[in-house]
């Protein structure tokens, strides 16, 4: 488990309090939702992939077990490869 500490102001959290009856409930939800859907993305790429290769004859049992085995990069991963081949060169005259 890990735990995704978030500190903000009185302010943030009056403002936060005046549209959420309980913000931390609130923050939690929305991590764990925003989770949940990546997940789901990770998992549908992951079959996709399994399905279309011949080579593999078995699959894991689970949501969470090809999620596990999945070969993925992280965001900022994905971002510094995009920034390094970015698909239209930069204009030499700006």
């Amino acid at each position: 488990m890990v735990n995704i500490m978030v500190t903000i102001t009185d302010e943030e959290m009056r403002a936060l309090a005046y549209v959420a009856v309980d913000p931390q409930e609130w923050v939690e939800n929305f991590v764990k939702n925003r989770a949940a859907a990546a997940m789901q993305e990770i998992y549908e790429a992951e079959i996709a992939r399994m399905l279309a290769d011949p080579t593999i004859t078995t699959m894991p049992a689970s949501k969470e077990a090809v999620i596990a085995a999945a070969n993925i990069k992280s965001a900022a991963e994905r971002h510094a490869e995009f920034l390094a081949n970015p698909p239209v060169p930069p204009d030499p005259r700006v």
